[in-house]
């Protein structure tokens, strides 16, 4: 009776720690009571498993690179104000590279991320233009208000 006994007492200090849905002392399973076994891993997904899809991305985002070239096209409101106030010469400053950029992220959809980097260029082309634009705009009321 004491081999029984130093069995069972052994197994339950060799036991596994206690878990949450153990029962017994201090969460260990009683001593002679049914072994514990490990819980099944969880069942497979229905459906077709991941081979069976292609990897697919994020959509482009063709509404980025509409509103991109949208505000490309408005900077042509400057060159046209140039012809206006009589200084021809500077309405050939065209913000070309912008409109560029726009137009080609809006053609190149099937690629995501060729359209990121098409809209990158797209608005840093339309920031630039518009910098020299204030610049020289400066430096025409200058030029104005010396006369």
């Amino acid at each position: 009776m004491s081999d029984h006994m130093h069995g069972a007492a052994q197994r339950y200090w060799d036991g596994e720690p206690a878990s949450p849905g153990a029962t017994g002392v201090f969460g260990r399973a009683p001593i002679g009571g049914p072994p514990r076994v490990p819980a099944a891993a969880p069942p497979a997904p229905f459906g077709p498993g991941p081979a069976a899809r292609p990897p697919s991305g994020p959509p482009a985002r063709v509404g980025s690179a509409v509103a991109g070239l949208i505000c490309a096209l408005l900077t042509l409101f400057f060159p046209l104000m140039f012809l206006v106030i009589g200084l021809p010469l500077l309405a050939l400053l065209v913000n070309i590279p912008g409109i560029a950029f726009g137009v080609v992220a809006l053609t190149r959809t099937a690629d995501p991320p060729e359209v990121e980097r098409f809209i990158r260029y797209t608005w840093a082309g339309t920031m630039i233009y518009l910098a020299v634009i204030a610049v020289i705009v400066v430096g025409v009321m200058a030029l104005f208000l010396a006369v």
